[in-house]
């Protein structure tokens, strides 16, 4: 009997033994599946915000050369400028900018919870946030925009400056619309337009700086991670 019993409880012993390992073995391919799905997800992060990087530098200088274009219709010596570059100046100013980023992967991730295969929780939290950074300069972006289409579109428009041809060789017609910007730009209505705008593209320089910060160091942790990993 006591052969029996010791029989019994090896055998119990060695099925217990069994079920552990194949418990292990289950759990760590488990892990090892995760992992990959982790690594797949950071670097499909990595290019898409990449990628947005470069968007959004574009942007952004685009955005600074209004902001120096309005600059210096405020402040050139403006009987300096030529007819061409007075075109251009206020075709410059003209210009609206957006910075619209690539989203699908971000978006995919985050309504998926696949966020959560994200180990690194420092990552994970500038993952779920830079979204507020990203509406707060839109949010600019779009005041700026609607200032111009309400208030300095319509001005311009009832201007007559759109009879300028740059491939014009005629010196007299040069003249004529250089004399026609220049009262344009030295008008009181003009100019107070020009200080508006510029006060509302301000908060696009304060908030674009924090925002491309933001996106430069989750790219770097990104990359730390994936090195890790790969």
């Amino acid at each position: 009997m006591g052969k029996y019993l010791k029989y019994a409880i090896g055998e119990i012993v060695l099925v217990m033994i069994g079920i552990l390992l194949a418990l292990q073995v289950n759990t760590w391919n488990n892990n090892r599946e995760l992992k990959k799905e982790e690594l797949k997800v950071m670097k499909s992060l990595h290019q898409e915000f990449s990628k947005n990087l470069k968007k959004f530098d574009v942007i952004y200088s685009s955005q600074l050369k209004r902001k120096k274009a309005i600059e210096n219709v405020m402040s050139t010596e403006l009987q300096t400028l030529s007819a061409d570059s007075s075109v251009t100046l206020v075709n410059t100013i003209n210009a609206n900018w957006t910075f619209d980023p690539f989203q699908g992967i971000y978006n995919s991730v985050i309504g998926s919870g696949k966020i959560e295969l994200i180990s690194n929780d420092s990552l994970k939290t500038k993952l779920a946030t830079i979204q507020d950074l990203i509406k707060d300069y839109q949010e600019e972006e779009h005041q700026a925009r609607e200032f111009s289409k309400q208030l300095l579109y319509p001005f311009l428009l009832k201007q007559p400056l759109k009879d300028f041809n740059f491939d014009s060789k005629d010196i007299l017609e040069s003249e004529k619309v250089k004399d026609k910007y220049i009262r344009l730009f030295k008008s009181f209505e003009f100019d107070k337009l020009m200080q508006q705008l510029r006060g509302w593209m301000q908060s696009i320089f304060d908030e674009g700086p924090v925002l491309r910060e933001e996106m430069v160091s989750i790219i770097n942790v990104l990359e730390e991670e994936i090195e890790k990993q790969d």
